[in-house]
Parts: structure tokens; sequence; C-alpha cells
């Protein structure tokens, strides 16, 4: 009996439970939804909303709160392209597209002290608006 489906999607779940075990080891406890996350979408958005209001609460900013998120959300698509059974370029089109948070994260706090917020958060939306359609050019290409 031959496994359909693949398990991409475990790597950046463990890493995720790696870098959340050392700020509070009940985050261990979002292990079976974030299972769930990666089976069923539905409960993939519960997951990432859990995980973005657990960084709240523990007022996890900056780089590693960001790659926290950001391993959330590569688990739940993985998760998805998993069960499509997508080529391997789509997983390199997520991994491109999420990875360019970082230096647009990076560009924004060295502006947010030159600029004032208003023009920052302008500026932050115009960038998701061109990822957006970077990807979805991308995608349909």
């Amino acid at each position: 009996m031959k496994i359909r489906r693949r398990f991409y999607s475990l790597t950046s779940l463990v890493a995720l439970f790696l870098l959340l075990a050392p700020i509070d080891y009940r985050t261990l406890f979002l292990v079976p939804l974030a299972l769930m996350g990666i089976q069923w979408y539905f409960f993939g958005v519960f997951f990432l909303v859990s995980i973005g209001t657990f960084l709240i609460y523990t007022k996890t900013g900056g780089i590693y709160g960001l790659s926290i998120m950001a391993l959330a959300l590569l688990a739940v698509e993985m998760g998805y392209l998993d069960r499509e059974r997508a080529p391997k370029g789509h997983y390199l089109i997520l991994l491109a597209s999420v990875g360019l948070a970082f230096p647009t994260y990076l560009l924004m706090a060295m502006l947010s002290s030159v600029l004032p917020r208003f023009e920052v958060t302008v500026l932050a939306a115009l960038l998701l608006l061109v990822l957006y359609i970077f990807a979805r050019f991308v995608t349909e290409g």
C-alpha cells in the first residue's frame, strides 16, 4: 500500500513548534489543531488565528514573531499543496512569497524611523499588493 500524500508541511510544523516551545510550553496544546489544520484548511485558519492571538498575548514580535507566523502559514499552505499533490514549483513559489516577508519587514523597520506612520502603512500595503499580483501572475503563467 503506497501513501498517496506528501508530508512536506510537517517540516515547517516541527520548526514552528521548536520556536514556540521556548516561549511557553503550553503551545504544545496547539499540536492537534495544527495537525487538523494541515489536513483541513478550515482548521488551518483557526490555527493561524490561534498563533496570531498567542503572539499578541505574549507580545512577541520582530523577526522572531514574523518567523513564527511565516512557519504557521507555510504549514497550512503546504498542507494544501500536499493534499493536492502540487508540482514542486508551487512549493518554491510559496517559499519565495513567504520569504519575501523578511526583507519587506526589514525595509519597513528602516523606513519607520524616517517616515511618519501613515506613509509606512501605505508603503506596506502597496508592497503587499505588488506581492499578491506577482504571486497571481506566476501561478497563472
